[in-house]
């Protein structure tokens, strides 16, 4: 019986936390770039140990056009490269990107954009004619005809285990990254792709698990019921 108790609390435990992942799916309905997180599962590993792990589903979310040059958005598999003040590199499929007061090309937290050849200045190539910036679906940056960089796109062994840095942003895992072929992705500017949550099936989700919850819980209250009264017959 108290093995029981046991096993329903865990189960208690197991669902407040696919609640909370739910919940953080939700309230990034409009982050840009955002990538759902799959409930929570509970793992045996090849010792008997049980673990539970996290995993992020890299289904592309829908591409919506902004009209802003520098916004871009990756279609296919791949993450853009960004450093911050750190030296730290994150992957991150968020392309809302801008130009700093030193001509850098940064994401909207100022972190560095990296391209093939390191971090991407731009701010000199304006001064010239022609200031109008061009990506091209490859990720070449042209200011009129001078070719500044190629955005750097990455891909990840595991992309689906991937350890977030903040609501879009992911570490590179243990085996690192390399550089994405050029047939599995293509950059569309003045685009960006949206979080690939989708509302009514996350609410669906919720709702099963709320009902889930209160099973567990009735069942622990009647366990606890049950073992109340063994004691009190023990007593007699």
């Amino acid at each position: 019986m108290i093995k029981g108790i046991y096993t329903a609390g865990r189960s208690l435990d197991h669902r407040i936390k696919n609640i909370d992942v739910i919940a953080n799916n939700l309230a990034n309905l409009n982050t840009t770039g955002f990538k759902r997180e799959i409930p929570f599962s509970e793992i045996i590993n090849q010792y008997g140990e049980v673990y539970v792990r996290k995993i992020t589903s890299q289904q592309q979310g829908e591409i919506l056009q902004t009209s802003n040059q520098l916004d871009l958005a990756i279609s296919g598999k791949g993450f853009f490269l960004i450093k911050g003040e750190d030296e730290k590199i994150e992957l991150t499929r968020d392309g809302r990107f801008k130009l700093n007061d030193e001509g850098f090309l940064v994401n909207y937290d100022n972190k560095k954009v990296l391209g093939k050849n390191g971090e991407i200045s731009i701010v000199e190539s304006l001064l010239g004619k022609d200031p109008k910036i061009i990506v091209s679906r490859s990720g070449e940056i042209k200011v009129g005809d001078k070719i500044i960089d190629s955005i750097r796109i990455v891909q990840v062994e595991n992309d689906n285990e991937l350890q977030r840095s903040g609501s879009s942003n992911f570490l590179p895992d243990e085996n690192g990254y390399k550089d994405a072929l050029d047939d599995t992705y293509s950059i569309s500017q003045g685009f960006l792709e949206s979080a690939n949550t989708n509302p009514i099936l996350e609410m669906e989700s919720m709702i099963q698990l709320n009902k889930e919850y209160e099973t567990a819980q009735k069942v622990i209250s009647a366990l606890d019921t049950s073992l109340g009264q063994a004691n009190e017959m023990g007593k007699v």
